[in-house]
């Protein structure tokens, strides 16, 4: 049987709950960290730490897709909500901005659109002027920008990404805000257009596809911490371990997914645990749960 120290919180409060609810826990997403994510989350703060410096601290994230890397920004800027000022309720202050850059996002007005509309979410029509991007992130108190994919504004030509990160650098410089950027591992270099810029982002964390080892193991062990079944399933024990490796092919995204669907299953059949049989039943079934459906029905 599970320990305390086995199951998270969470999901011992789930063992008696019902199915329906056991089905909505294990679709929703479940934070584990790593010693990548962990070596990010230290640096991010930092980063965060550091404040208005006149040479803010910047960090690179690289990673192929399906790895993390938008999990990894999204989960540290819900540390740091949106809040309002005690002075006046109607200021928002937004100490750490996510954006998502897009291939459309093309040269300054690109980057601008990027920031203000995270930072304004609901706003329709911008400027983008500089006095419109400085005042915004000065009223909001931003000190980190997150910078989901930055890789996409090489897409839109040489000239458009020089423009581009010649602004990032003035933000940066201007508004004394760091810059954490992820890009994928074949657009790693395209900060090396701007050399300058290039050598604020001399920190660099790089997410390995995962091979079978003692993080991989860690790792399978948080996610199964999560799921609510009153026995074990060894996840990560020699006889599941090596099989999820093998069929993820290193990839997180695989790896959770796999996890989740076996687990989807385990449920279904009413199960005490996830057993081999699930995670195969997984990886071969062409077709989602049964449990899924009933629970959406």
């Amino acid at each position: 049987m599970s320990t305390p120290a086995e199951l998270s919180d969470d999901a011992r409060r789930l063992l008696d709950a019902p199915a329906v609810a056991k089905v909505d826990w294990v679709m929703a997403d479940a934070w584990v960290h790593t010693s990548f994510t962990t070596a990010a989350f230290q640096w991010m703060r930092y980063m965060y730490r550091c404040g208005p410096v006149i040479r803010p601290p910047c960090l690179q994230i690289i990673a192929d897709g399906g790895m993390g890397k938008t999990a990894v920004l999204l989960a540290f800027a819900a540390l740091y909500p949106v809040r309002e000022t005690a002075d006046d309720p109607s200021r928002l202050l937004r100490p750490v901005v996510y954006a998502e850059c897009k291939p459309e996002n093309r040269g300054e007005e690109g980057v601008r659109h990027v920031i203000l509309k995270a930072c304004w979410p609901q706003a329709k029509n911008f400027c983008y002027s500089e006095d419109e991007i400085d005042g915004t992130l000065q009223a909001q108190g931003v000190r980190v920008l997150l910078l989901d994919e930055l890789g996409e504004l090489t897409k839109a030509g040489a000239a458009s990404h020089r423009r581009a990160l010649s602004e990032l650098k003035r933000i940066s410089n201007g508004s004394h805000v760091g810059i954490v950027a992820t890009t994928v591992s074949n657009l790693a270099h395209m900060l090396d257009v701007d050399q300058q810029f290039a050598s604020r982002f001399k920190r660099k964390i790089s997410i390995k596809p995962w091979s079978l080892s003692n993080d991989l193991r860690s790792f399978v062990f948080g996610l199964e911490r999560n799921l609510p079944f009153p026995e074990r399933s060894f996840l990560d024990g020699p006889q599941c371990l090596p099989w999820i490796a093998q069929y993820g092919e290193g990839n997180t995204k695989e790896i959770v997914e796999l996890i989740r669907l076996a687990a989807l299953h385990a449920l279904g059949a009413s199960a005490p645990c996830v057993g081999m049989d699930h995670l195969k039943k997984a990886a071969e079934s062409e077709l989602p749960p049964e449990i899924v459906l009933e629970a959406a029905a």
